[in-house]
């Protein structure tokens, strides 16, 4: 039987797919498009469309995301790092933090200064204007205020946050508090943080429901999930269309039977940082060292595939909060009597459903603080930091080097929960020297994991940063009014007469008291203790860059695969260089980019319309 053919396949249900797909669709409803995701159907579930449900998806047994083991290395203490990546229609866009934050505008200038015309920041400015409706403040230059994308501070907001206003004010009174800190240029400043939630319904905002769904009623779309893709199908270095099987995860007692599916325009690969690089490969395109290893035959030899992967590195502590501290502990801790307690007391689902309001439309996380060192604590953070200061930031204000958040809950104690109520600490840095690689590990069997090094902290310079920036964010908690001290299992392991010794208190102690002073003995616990405890923060990309072929590129700046014809790649793994964002707001950019270079390529008229989701809870597929 003839394989079906389409003007269009997708190979990847992610983000960036959703984005080109709708955007195609509704510039000509008449093209006939494939979707094939790994992952199940995003828009029924609430652990993708309640706000506060998000962590459920990170969950040991959860199939929302694929679990990406690195290997085990010496300088996280022999642990793996392991990297979750969305695994639903919609991708990293259904279940992330939802946490807003755009990059600095010097980072897509960057991305230009490898050669791809067209990518600068006021290139995509606008089309990142187009991708949002940004409900926070009117009138922001740099926002947009009729996109598909919904930004809002929720409909809650947790008194805690007030009180790290408050902290901050006193103890750091140089910092600025600003309205908005998304600009693209502003670098050191704490904000209310907003999110990806509509402020009408409620709901998180992510690309299935905004770009894709709409066009579910078009007979010429047609989406597979549950899918794995083997690889591309080439015809004289041809793109043609592609190859699939059961997902071994969505479909556990799935085919191992190949299913092919024809392209007779173009096969786009958004895969993300994962699977786009593994597909290539198991396509015969790659590092002509790894394809022969792996009895795969060669059709483009390019070693940048797999290559220049990067991510955000953080680390999350929990501290002891005073009784009457209003928390998400309930919901975050598993705890069938306390989420029962959460949702008949705190959290009216009636209220929820009828208005969007409550804190079950909200992520917990309310404060945002992105910051460049002082002159102190540069010095503090280390010669190998301060060598890549000169050399990275400094020439470049707008970079952030981190960021600190308050979680209103406790994201990263471990079990069993102390008793009481607990609030957590994260900081993650931006743009970690460290680079690593993801490459296939069978040239035939699709569901195989990764073969992925990340490399985490590697260069020494990411480790003495994260050293500063623990010590900085715990001066700030503890200047908290329900301060009630440190969970000392989610601390460093000081030695017990230490003036850092991690312990439980009565209260805060004063704005103006002196900062704890670190032995060196401390100062080995605390690299220990990064050691044991840095992780990922979900925002992988690069492993497909968009660059010269001769510097290690993959694809070119129209997102053609060099050596082949009529294949793109469009999602994060095209990330020529790292970028100062949780990076859903980058995705965004790269999808509403790929669509009109894809549209200018088939003579489409892209508009600026999108069609809404009008009725979220009685859509049906």
């Amino acid at each position: 039987m003839a394989a079906p053919e389409y003007d269009i396949v997708f190979a990847g249900g992610g983000t960036v797919a959703c984005i080109i797909a709708g955007r195609l669709l509704t510039a000509d409803p008449t093209l006939k498009i494939l979707v094939v995701e790994s992952g199940h159907h995003s828009r029924d579930r609430q652990c993708h469309y309640q706000p506060c449900r998000f962590l459920e998806n990170l969950a040991p047994t959860s199939t929302t995301v694929t679990f990406n083991a690195g290997k085990p290395s010496p300088l996280l203490n022999g642990r793996p790092l392991i990297v979750p990546c969305g695994r639903a229609l919609g991708g990293g866009s259904t279940v992330n933090f939802m946490v807003y934050v755009r990059c600095a505008a010097s980072d897509h200038d960057d991305w230009a200064k490898h050669g791809n015309e067209g990518w600068s920041t006021a290139d995509l400015l606008p089309l990142m204007k187009k991708a949002e409706t940004f409900t926070v403040a009117p009138d922001l230059p740099t926002h947009g205020y009729s996109g598909p994308t919904k930004i809002s501070m929720g409909s809650h907001i947790f008194p805690v946050a007030q009180q790290f206003f408050n902290v901050m004010k006193e103890y750091d009174p140089s910092t600025p508090q600003v309205l908005d800190n998304n600009d693209l240029s502003t670098s050191h400043a704490y904000s209310v943080s907003v999110a990806y939630i509509d402020p009408k319904t409620g709901r998180r905002s992510d690309a299935a429901t905004n770009y894709l769904y709409p066009h579910t009623d078009n007979p010429n779309l047609h989406i597979l999930v549950g899918k794995r893709v083997k690889r591309v199908i080439f015809e004289n270095e041809v793109a043609v269309g592609i190859e699939y099987l059961d997902d071994a995860i969505s479909c556990p007692a799935g085919s191992t039977e190949i299913s092919t599916a024809r392209a007779s325009k173009l096969v786009v690969v958004c895969g993300g940082t994962f699977g786009s690089p593994t597909i290539l490969e198991r396509s015969g395109i790659g590092s002509r060292a790894i394809l022969e290893k792996k009895g795969v035959p060669v059709v483009v030899d390019l070693p940048g595939v797999g290559e220049n992967y990067q991510d955000h590195y953080g680390v999350f502590h929990g501290y002891h909060a005073s009784d009457d501290t209003a928390t998400m502990k309930g919901l975050w801790s598993g705890n069938v009597d306390l989420i029962a307690h959460w949702w008949d007391i705190i959290a009216n689902l009636k209220e929820w459903e009828d208005h969007g309001k409550g804190p079950i439309a909200t992520n917990g996380i309310d404060i945002l603080f992105k910051m460049r060192p002082t002159p102190k604590e540069l010095e503090s953070a280390g010669p190998d930091f301060a060598a890549r200061w000169e050399t990275f930031f400094k020439n470049d204000p707008d970079k952030p080097v981190a960021a600190i958040a308050l979680l209103a809950g406790p994201l990263a104690i471990p079990s069993p929960l102390p008793p009481g109520e607990t609030v957590c600490g994260g900081f993650y840095i931006f743009y970690p020297a460290s680079v690593g690689s993801v490459h296939i590990s069978s040239g035939e069997d699709a569901n195989v994991p990764a073969d992925f090094d990340p490399r985490c902290l590697s260069d020494p310079s990411d480790s003495q940063l994260f050293s500063m920036l623990y010590k900085k964010t715990r001066e700030l908690f503890r200047r908290m009014t329900c301060f009630r001290g440190e969970v000392a299992s989610d601390h460093p392991q000081f030695p017990e007469d230490s003036a850092a010794s991690c312990k439980k208190t009565e209260g805060p102690i004063p704005i103006d008291a002196p900062d704890i002073v670190y032995t060196p003995e401390d100062d080995k616990a605390i690299e220990e203790y990064i050691r044991n405890r840095v992780q990922t923060t979900w925002h992988s990309l690069g492993t497909c860059a968009m660059k010269p072929r001769d510097q290690g590129g993959v694809v070119d700046a129209r997102l053609n695969v060099y050596g082949v014809s009529r294949l793109k790649i469009a999602d994060l793994s095209i990330a020529p260089v790292n970028v100062g964002t949780n990076t859903y707001s980058t995705a965004l950019a790269i999808g509403e980019k790929a669509a009109v270079i894809i549209a200018e390529d088939l003579g489409i008229k892209l508009g600026t319309e999108v069609v809404t989701l009008l009725d979220q809870k009685s859509s049906k597929l």
